[in-house]
């Protein structure tokens, strides 16, 4: 059977991040514009005439129609692209969609065969497969070239004429995987998913799971009746886009959880090796010297800057796991919406079993993943704590000890003055005393030594107080100092009897 696409049409979303929460329009974002840039890229492969103009994002709306139609109720702008194929000019339908979800732009545009009516479904156009190529000039449609920090998705759709319907899922997969190959390069080609259904019609999931930034997520749908195609036409600006855009956004945060994850692992290395450094460095038996006492100060000083970084990015994860929470739940929001509108019209239970994959697995995977990292790196936040503490403890001692010796020596250095003191006010007490004596010795009243003779005549009066008042004043203080000394004897013995006993312990 030949692989042929009736009516195919490329349908593109991507979404990026305008703003920041606490942010004015443009402000701390990188090129907030870049969709609308790309968009004017792609109007150039595309040979579009059309012009889109935009109105400026709503500060406050949740959700936004940017286009700046001529009428109030415009929310898309209408092209048409021309494709060279089989050296003829084809000139395609299509349209853009351009959108605000509140700090984010999103950006649908579609491209391809004009909408089949109903009443022409027995002559849909057909075409060979290889017009998908065409689709994607210098393939201007993946996420390299798109750029976008939110991500985007791309949707393949096309007819199943009455022949392919009959071949069967085999077929229908084997057309899908051939649709991949034409639109997108060998070496870029994603990877087979899953595989399901859309309003009634199969759709096949191609997507890599490496959540880079340029990550590809494709589906190829076949519509197998007009019920299918109008469905997805009808619901195509609600809630489709937003459930593409919850989907992007947690895939986003999910990849940033991995950036955060390779810089927390790299920060507890060099936890480790601080904190193994530290250990070294602290000797129990060696009494820090003024330099280890600085050094230690100096890798407090790290630690704490280290401990203030590390928390930080332990917060972004949590954020990160918060963040997909929230869109999870803002995603079965909107899948819950359209399973209401889907069941308004028909009394069977739509099959949404293919998009609810999605929240119930991947979402949940992407939480447990950020938690059992979160709970491995907070064991670097406890080293860190135990390492600060260890230090700030260890320098408390050194220091308290420090400052025990030197109120000592204070107290030996003014036990040592009022030693002094006491023994000079002896002396000099003393040498008072005797020299007032001074008047009882006279030339007339000498004082006679009986013991040697130092001189013929007597001795001056003046010289004799002299002498005596200075060996009076030296036994004075003498004596002064013994006293003293044998005050104080048992108050060194006590400071020093714990040490001794504690050695004997």
């Amino acid at each position: 059977m030949n692989l042929q696409l009736y009516a195919p049409q490329v349908h593109l979303f991507a979404f990026h991040l305008f703003r920041t929460l606490e942010s004015v329009p443009g402000s701390g974002v990188k090129n907030p514009d870049l969709l609308w840039e790309q968009c004017r890229g792609i109007f150039e492969k595309f040979h579009i005439k059309e012009q889109l103009e935009l109105k400026p994002p709503h500060p406050e709306e949740c959700r936004y129609d940017l286009i700046k139609g001529n009428k109030p109720n415009d929310i898309l702008l209408e092209i048409k692209p021309i494709i060279t194929f089989d050296q003829k000019d084809l000139t395609l339908d299509g349209f853009v969609l351009p959108i605000q979800f509140y700090d984010s732009y999103g950006f649908g545009l579609t491209i391809g065969y004009p909408e089949v009516q109903p009443e022409n479904l027995s002559r849909i156009p057909v075409a060979d497969i290889s017009i998908l190529e065409e689709f994607n000039p210098d393939y201007c449609l993946l996420p390299e070239e798109i750029g976008s920090s939110l991500g985007q998705t791309l949707i393949i759709t096309a007819w199943l004429s009455d022949e392919q319907k009959q071949a069967g899922e085999q077929f229908w997969r084997k057309l899908a995987d051939q649709c991949i190959k034409e639109f997108i390069p060998k070496g870029k080609r994603p990877s087979f998913s899953s595989q399901g259904q859309l309003f009634n019609s199969p759709i096949f999931e191609y997507e890599n799971f490496n959540y880079t930034k340029n990550h590809y997520h494709i589906l190829v749908c076949f519509w197998t009746d007009y019920a299918s195609f109008k469905k997805f036409e009808d619901f195509y600006y609600e809630p489709i886009i937003e459930l593409l855009y919850y989907r992007n956004k947690i895939i986003a945060e999910f990849r940033n959880s991995r950036y955060t994850y390779k810089y927390t692992r790299n920060e507890y290395q060099v936890i480790e090796r601080l904190t193994t450094q530290t250990i070294k460095k602290l000797s129990p038996e060696d009494t820090l010297t003024e330099q280890d006492l600085q050094q230690l100060k100096q890798q407090l000083k790290k630690l704490i800057v280290q401990s203030v970084e590390y928390n930080n990015l332990l917060q972004d994860l949590g954020f990160r796991k918060n963040s997909i929470i929230i869109h999870t739940a803002n995603y079965q929001t909107k899948l819950q919406t359209l399973r209401n509108e889907l069941q308004a019209e028909s009394e069977s239970e739509p099959d949404l079993s293919f998009l609810e994959t999605f929240a119930q697995k991947n979402c949940l995977t992407f939480q447990e993943q950020i938690q059992a990292d979160f709970g491995y790196f907070v064991q670097g936040s406890s080293l860190l704590e135990k390492a600060i503490n260890s230090i700030r403890g260890i320098v408390a001692i050194d220091q308290a000890e420090r400052d025990r010796k030197r109120e000592d020596r204070e107290k030996e250095s003014d036990r040592q003055l009022q030693l002094t003191i006491c023994v000079a006010s002896a002396g000099v007490t003393v040498g008072g005393i005797v020299a007032s004596s001074s008047g009882q010795i006279t030339e007339q009243n000498p004082i006679k030594w009986n013991v040697i003779k130092f001189h013929d005549h007597p001795i001056h009066p003046f010289t004799v107080l002299v002498f005596f008042s200075i060996v009076a004043g030296l036994v004075a203080g003498g004596i002064a100092w013994l006293i003293a000394w044998l005050l104080t004897k048992p108050c060194q013995s006590k400071k020093s009897h714990p040490n001794n006993q504690s050695s004997n312990n």
